[in-house]
């Protein structure tokens, strides 16, 4: 994870761009674009090419956080809705216990969102794209770094407190 979440290498062999002219992706190497006939510098083409390879980065890291955070959520509500068909298990265990081990749960699922967030961030906040996946991306790993770090304060707390609750009375 030295650069990123990437599953693959980057792809050398085709560096495409946007054309300024018409919004079509060409190749960098071609000397008129193909849909609209304007001539391309090569310079400007070879910068777009590697701005668009750092969005196109920076979407697929986001969209590996988005998957992740709604992996995390389903186990934060599935776990209590099984827990809750299962009336013995609280029993057996105890409120209180249960309790505790669901705060810690989803304290520690979602501890890494946060650092994830902000670390997406200072990959990608420099980036200037107008690209509309970039932009609903920015806000949902904006919105995903948020949302962890309230479930941390909340469920932190909440353990905290169940945790003190419980030593108190033994």
């Amino acid at each position: 994870m030295a650069d990123g979440l990437v599953l693959e290498g980057p792809s050398e062999e085709l560096d495409v761009f946007e054309c300024p002219h018409c919004g079509q992706t060409i190749d960098t190497s071609a000397d008129v674009c193909r849909f609209c006939g304007a001539k391309v510098d090569h310079t400007e083409a070879q910068k777009a090419a590697q701005l668009l390879e750092k969005v196109d980065q920076a979407c697929s890291d986001a969209s590996i956080l988005r998957y992740m955070a709604v992996g995390a959520f389903t186990l934060s509500v599935g776990l209590p809705v099984g827990v809750l068909r299962n009336p013995r298990f609280i029993e057996n265990v105890g409120f209180v216990n249960v309790a505790l081990g669901y705060c810690a749960l989803v304290f520690a699922v979602s501890l890494p969102f946060p650092f994830w967030s902000m670390r997406w961030w200072s990959k990608n906040a420099h980036l200037a794209s107008d690209d509309e996946d970039f932009q609903k991306d920015r806000k949902m790993v904006r919105s995903a770094g948020l949302i962890a770090t309230a479930s941390l304060v909340t469920f932190g707390s909440l353990f905290a407190l169940v945790f003190i609750l419980k030593t108190a009375h033994g």
